[in-house]
């Protein structure tokens, strides 16, 4: 598992590292309103599984686009994705929306990194990536195969971490149950974000302009 860091400011001063590299995109605020960010675009590729609502993927996605990110999402039904599209193209972004891996870029670049958003399991673990270059793995973290999906990922954004999936993402992560039990205690806009014997829960919400450029707020 390559190396993927989740940083937060526990009190002004201090600064409480998990292991998520040197910088990356705001994810949202921890338990005390500090800063959370994700490190997605990296030179060796990253992957993350992910089971969130609908609009944390959304904006995790635009938020990648506004740090120049090409968006590709692959996914059955394109039209529930339509309107994210619609809105990257406006801010001036770059997406595609398909059905399968074969037309995915090779790789991204510092700035100009790629992010494939998975749905249908087209880009298994074994597929290359390349340089500056992420995957969201949309999966279902309560199913028998979560286990094998989460350690051959490099972090994991779950929400709602329910019973079942708490129990595979302390398997996969070798998570105490005291780790367990406060990643599973999150609100409704909070996702718990994990990775190898590390969790912590984030807030994710919209922006007001977000909201106005995402969901017509």
């Amino acid at each position: 598992m390559t190396e993927i860091t989740f940083t937060d400011q526990v009190t002004p001063g201090t600064v409480r590292r998990m292991s998520t590299g040197p910088s990356g995109l705001l994810l949202g605020v921890g338990p005390t309103g500090q800063p959370m960010t994700l490190s997605l675009f990296r030179p060796q590729p990253t992957r993350i599984f992910v089971a969130l609502p609908e609009f944390q993927t959304w904006l995790i996605a635009f938020r990648s686009v506004c740090l120049g990110a090409h968006l590709s999402v692959i996914a059955a039904d394109h039209r529930r994705w339509l309107t994210l599209a619609d809105a990257v193209r406006a801010a001036g972004g770059t997406v595609d929306v398909l059905h399968d891996a074969d037309a995915l870029p090779g790789r991204g670049r510092p700035y100009r990194p790629s992010l494939i958003v998975d749905e249908v399991e087209a880009v298994p673990a074994t597929r290359r990536l390349g340089a500056w270059q992420s995957v969201l793995a949309v999966g279902d973290p309560g199913a028998s195969a979560a286990v094998a999906m989460l350690r051959a990922s490099d972090g994991a954004l779950i929400a709602p971490l329910e019973s079942r999936a708490a129990e595979q993402l302390s398997r996969a992560y070798a998570l105490t149950s005291g780790q367990v039990r406060t990643a599973a205690d999150i609100g409704a806009s909070e996702v718990a974000m994990a990775t190898f014997r590390r969790v912590a829960t984030v807030t994710v919400v919209p922006s007001a302009e977000e909201y106005r450029l995402l969901f017509g707020g």
